[in-house]
């Protein structure tokens, strides 16, 4: 098991994709590096002490087919951030968004 481990929990519905690129750029992708320790350089670590993985929730309702998503683990920094970048956001609409369901598939990666 790495040191550390960041586990970002994305609503996947589709309220959510006009914004996803500008909150990966302007806030995540920053967030990301730091914790990782290669902010300033923009290098790999020579021996990564981090795990990164990514779980995405969607609405309840009859037009989600999944509802919660999770990769595995990674250390590659940038892997990770092409993960984020192609996030596919659909559905949602009058339902509620099934954080409690996302937060608990977090806690139990």
């Amino acid at each position: 098991m790495a040191e550390k481990q960041l586990i970002v929990a994305v609503e996947g519905t589709a309220a959510m994709g006009p914004h996803w690129q500008a909150v990966v750029s302007d806030y995540l992708d920053k967030i990301i590096r730091y914790f990782c320790g290669n902010e300033l350089t923009g290098q790999k670590p020579s021996s990564p002490t981090f795990e990164l993985s990514l779980v995405m929730f969607n609405a309840h309702g009859p037009y989600c087919s999944c509802l919660v998503q999770r990769s595995g683990w990674t250390r590659d920094v940038d892997i990770f951030l092409q993960w984020l970048s192609a996030v596919p956001f659909a559905g949602g609409g009058f339902n509620d968004a099934a954080i409690a369901e996302g937060l608990a598939e977090a806690l139990m990666v």
